[in-house]
């Protein structure tokens, strides 16, 4: 007799004989037909759900069994098996396999915690460790094995394989083998300084909506703002081997894998929040001289009744002497709002860069970097012939967030 207490089997329903033909008809209602089809016909779900959907459609039309397990690829008596349980359980319970009640737990609790203790501790830290960074499975289970022999409850981890290990640490989604970064607060005026650029943001909304009442000029209150950053090492990489163009045979463009490096090149950048113009200049570097020569190239642009908001991040070349002694000349026509220390995402024309990145500069092949500057200088232009002012989307409450989550 192969059931256990009462004539139940392990998982509480009725035993099953085995290597008997299933005489009764499987009969399945609309629904289940429809589900069963989706299940029949899906390419991602399991293999064992697929064949099993199958034998129950083909049961319910009335095949045979041998064509039924021909036809899925299984033995006579497995689809049997299937069929006797689909009509015990029911075919959409038959389609997965039922809870066992498995072999007993044998590591316990001070084992476990030993264990992740020791996931929670850098090898570097611990005795006769491997001499790694991070703990892998494998070297964890070694380690394990090495040292339960000197803790009570050894016998319970002597043989601790990978799997087992890696059960015990994922019940708390532990991972030493993995590692995320977090960003260490460093400045201590971080709250006040992203409130300073979200207010010039939200000025800038409203002189959106008076310029567009009035149809007036790009400074309606005699006011710009421009959000400007550098984007430096941009690389002229150019071929050794040309490349080959996309054929019947190969529809993709095919690239060798060899090339040269020509140099890189630095392009100081800021786009008007107004009427999103672009303003640039491409240098070698980025010194004080560089980022002075902008402020004079943006100087020029505008009327000098206006005063210019520029949003930038906390470079030195922004308040260097020779930055500073050049301001000192121009005094009341520059006003500089810093982003935070690691907030550059608070600055918006690193919205252009990105774009700049996946639309111009991606798989880019040059010959030179006089090449590499006139591709950059021709896409700015095409981007100031149909300008895009970039705006600010969140809401302040959401940003207010935000702010106090990094704090």
């Amino acid at each position: 007799m192969c059931g256990t207490m009462e004539g139940l089997s392990h998982n509480g329903y009725p035993p099953m004989p085995r290597g008997r033909p299933v005489s009764n008809r499987l009969e399945l209602t609309p629904e289940q037909i429809t589900t069963l089809k989706q299940i029949a016909g899906s390419r991602s779900e399991e293999l064992r759900r697929v064949q099993r959907a199958k034998v129950f459609l083909a049961a319910a039309e009335g095949q045979p069994q041998r064509e039924i397990a021909a036809s899925v690829g299984l033995s006579v008596s497995a689809v049997a098996r299937m069929l006797r349980k689909a009509l015990q359980i029911g075919p959409m319970m038959a389609l997965d396999d039922l809870k066992r009640s498995g072999r007993p737990t044998v590591i316990g609790v001070e084992a476990r915690t030993w264990v992740k203790e020791l996931a929670c501790t850098p090898p570097k830290d611990l005795p006769d460790a491997p001499t790694q960074a991070l703990w892998s499975m494998d070297t964890l289970a070694e380690y394990v094995r090495k040292h339960a022999s000197e803790k009570p409850f050894g016998g319970e981890l002597a043989k601790a394989s990978k799997s087992t290990i890696w059960s015990i640490l994922d019940s708390d989604e532990i991972k030493p083998h993995r590692s995320r970064y977090y960003l260490e607060k460093k400045d201590p005026d971080f709250s006040a300084k992203c409130h300073e650029v979200l207010l010039l943001y939200k000025r800038v909304e409203m002189e959106l909506v008076f310029r567009d009442t009035l149809s007036s000029s790009s400074q309606p209150n005699g006011a710009v703002f421009v959000s400007y950053d550098e984007k430096p090492g941009i690389q002229a990489i150019g071929n050794v081997h040309p490349d080959r163009r996309p054929s019947a045979d190969n529809g993709f463009t095919r690239r060798d894998y060899e090339y040269k490096r020509h140099g890189t090149l630095s392009l100081l950048a800021g786009i008007d929040l107004i009427t999103g113009k672009v303003h640039s200049l491409i240098r070698e570097r980025h010194k004080s001289a560089d980022f002075i020569d902008f402020l004079k190239l943006i100087d020029a642009t505008y009327p000098e009744d206006c005063v210019i908001f520029m949003v930038l991040d906390n470079h030195t070349i922004h308040t260097s002497r020779e930055t500073r002694a050049y301001l000192d000349t121009r005094k009341g026509r520059f006003q500089f709002v810093f982003t935070p220390k690691h907030a550059s995402w608070l600055n918006l024309i690193e919205a252009f860069f990105s774009k700049m990145a996946r639309v111009s500069l991606r798989g880019l092949r040059v010959n030179s970097k006089d090449e590499l500057r006139s591709h950059i200088e021709r896409w700015v232009a095409e981007c100031n012939e149909d300008p895009v002012p970039f705006r600010w989307k969140w809401k302040m409450d959401e940003v207010h967030e935000l702010i106090n989550s990094v704090i």
